[in-house]
């Protein structure tokens, strides 16, 4: 009896040692925010409202996919990831005036409207490899991405137009764009002219420094230094008139510009702007209190909040967002929202991570 007792127990014991080698973490962060008009209409290209009267900027940028750690190489962990990032610099008589000609608005709030208009569009598939070591009081984290890029569409138009009350657009703009695959002027990529793939690499830190029991304070740096490049990709380069609109008894119908410039490849290289979060953690009995100040691209926060077992609450006075955050032993979650209606929101920030042991 005592032996069997003995080799259930060893059983056991091996199972539970077996159970614990692996563990597997599935996880998804994504930012949005913007100034023009809320994030669910611009993705959608269907703004129900004219943009604000300080509308110059919008990003949105999202990660998501799986870590793997193995308990033979305990500090370490292999990350498969994906990444899809926007960045929109603009100006308010720019987004005025889109949003006047997508809803068929004579351009006559202005007598003349400077156009500055700067988007990069990128998605990339990578692999990760995170170290994790915790040294006294410090904890550290550096992983270092090699990304593969699949994606690229950067565009720049500078210049200036007018309207008038049939819906008729006058002006010149001066334009330039890379591209791997959707282009303003819909250029084909006949038998494989330019190149639709890249690389690249990102570097991802952070530390943690406990200076009492009751005070902590953190750094994360997403993209601290990070590099990518596409050889011999699509090119336009042109000055564009808009002598060629035509209209008819009924008003504005078509956009036909008139173009001087040139179609070719040409390589582009690229960084993405980087993110910064700075935190500092009280804890006095239940409750731990936070401050965080974070930076995304040109674009920063300010948080104050308050955790009490599993739940956080932060807020962002000057940008009035709301953050809930959930983080279990298996499960984390967080949103946050600068409207209580999603598709009113100019700010959406949603995480997600589940992770379980084998």
């Amino acid at each position: 009896m005592i032996k069997k007792a003995c080799l259930s127990a060893a059983l056991l014991t091996s199972i539970s040692s077996f159970a614990s080698q692996h563990e597997l973490e599935f996880y998804l962060t994504s930012s949005s925010f913007t100034n023009i008009a809320p994030v669910l209409q611009i993705a959608d290209d269907d703004w129900q409202q004219g943009p604000d009267r300080d509308a110059n900027i919008g990003f949105s940028q999202s990660r998501y996919g799986f870590a793997y750690k193995n308990q033979a190489l305990p500090n370490f962990r292999a990350h498969y990831i994906q990444r899809i990032d926007y960045q929109l610099a603009t100006n308010p008589e720019t987004a005025l005036g889109y949003y006047q000609e997508q809803n068929d608005i004579a351009l006559t709030s202005f007598e003349e409207y400077s156009v500055e208009i700067d988007l990069t569009g990128a998605r990339s598939k990578g692999l990760g490899i995170e170290y994790q070591k915790q040294f006294g009081q410090v904890d550290l984290s550096v992983q270092a991405n090699y990304w593969h890029l699949n994606y690229l569409r950067h565009s720049q138009v500078n210049g200036a137009i007018s309207g008038k009350e049939n819906l008729q657009l006058l002006g010149n703009l001066q334009f330039e764009e890379f591209y791997t695959d959707n282009n303003f002027l819909k250029r084909p990529n006949k038998e494989g002219e330019w190149q639709t793939t890249g690389d690249g690499y990102s570097l991802d830190l952070k530390v943690f420094y406990q200076i009492s029991d009751t005070v902590r304070v953190y750094g994360e740096f997403t993209d601290l230094l990070n590099n990518f490049e596409i050889s011999n990709t699509g090119y336009t380069q042109a000055d564009i008139n808009t002598k060629g609109s035509f209209v008819d008894n009924v008003g504005f119908s078509s956009f036909r510009p008139l173009l001087k410039g040139v179609e070719k490849e040409q390589s582009y290289e690229f960084e993405l702007p980087k993110q910064i979060r700075i935190g500092l953690d009280y804890q006095t009995g239940p409750f731990i209190y936070h401050f965080i100040g974070y930076k995304q691209g040109e674009k920063q926060f300010t948080q104050f909040g308050v955790s009490e077992g599993a739940w956080t609450l932060l807020v962002d006075p000057a940008n009035k967002v709301a953050d809930v955050k959930y983080q279990g032993e298996q499960i984390n979650w967080q949103i946050g929202l600068d409207h209580f209606n999603p598709n009113e929101a100019l700010a959406i920030r949603l995480g997600f991570s589940g992770k379980f042991a084998w």
